[in-house]
């Protein structure tokens, strides 16, 4: 049996004030990406999205979380999680006065963590909109591939070919090496 190879990654960590959340990466390979979010009071992602090849788990350490997965909201406390399989419509966010922490767990990891850098960079920088997203559409290309991230709002197949055409014209034009140099070396 091959054994996983790990990286620990102690201490990396970097926030987004859009979403108004720090993580902190636990564990990261290939096969799977566990990292800490905390966030803060009144914070959360601003729109439902979807994975197509990925599965998370959302474990509450700290406070209330609440997740919107497909048409249901569900209010997370301490030891309590909610696993979204791909294609599952999601989005949390915190609707209390407190802070709450809680592990993401992400398999398989796939190229998650630089987009997450790259978003989270951009975002800190104010180069996004009010919605996360960054406003330069090469950018945004780029980091939705990474991150394998889609509306439910557009067709699938329309977003890919987008996606994948303006992925392929940042690479070319070297925004995709720029942005990995930046965010995640």
């Amino acid at each position: 049996m091959k054994r996983e190879k790990s990286k620990r990654l102690n201490n990396i960590r970097f926030s987004n004030p859009i979403i108004k959340d720090e993580i902190e990466i636990l564990y990261d390979t290939k096969e799977k990406l566990i990292f800490r979010t905390y966030l803060e009071a009144d914070g959360g992602q601003a729109a439902l999205h979807y994975h197509s090849q990925i599965m998370e788990t959302f474990k509450v350490i700290k406070g209330e979380l609440t997740v919107i997965l497909n048409t249901k909201k569900i209010r997370l406390k301490p030891n309590e999680a909610a696993q979204i399989k791909p294609y599952d419509t999601h989005q949390f966010f915190n609707a209390t006065h407190q802070a709450v922490v809680f592990d993401v767990e992400i398999s398989p990891a796939n190229h998650i963590l630089k987009g997450l850098k790259i978003f989270y960079g951009l975002a800190k920088e104010g180069k996004v909109y009010k919605s996360g997203l960054p406003k330069n559409i090469l950018y945004t290309a780029i980091g939705l591939q990474f991150m394998d991230a889609y509306s439910p709002n557009i067709p699938r197949k329309l977003q890919q070919l987008g996606i994948s055409v303006l992925a392929v014209i940042g690479r070319v034009v070297g925004a995709e090496r720029k942005l990995l140099t930046k965010y995640c070396n």
